[in-house]
């Protein structure tokens, strides 16, 4: 699994190198750790609106986020 770290970046910066790494992706899923809140729910809304499925990994009482973003193929599944 591939790994971005986007803490300290604000909005729209998060969504714009998620954007990037996920269009050279050649692992099955990439791993995102960030820090600024509304970057998640971006983050989760747009993947998912473009066809990827994301799992939150996020700890109760932890001040970032993780997020694991996979492709879907085109049945929905995972590829």
């Amino acid at each position: 699994m591939e790994r971005v770290d986007v803490r300290g970046e604000v909005c729209p910066r998060p969504a714009l190198i998620v954007r990037d790494r996920l269009a050279d992706l050649e692992a099955e899923a990439l791993l995102v750790e960030g820090d600024y809140p509304p970057a998640k729910g971006n983050l989760t809304r747009t993947c998912s609106k473009h066809g990827y499925e994301v799992e939150d990994r996020s700890e109760a009482g932890n001040d970032g986020f993780e997020l694991v973003i996979r492709p879907l193929d085109d049945e929905g599944d995972n590829a």
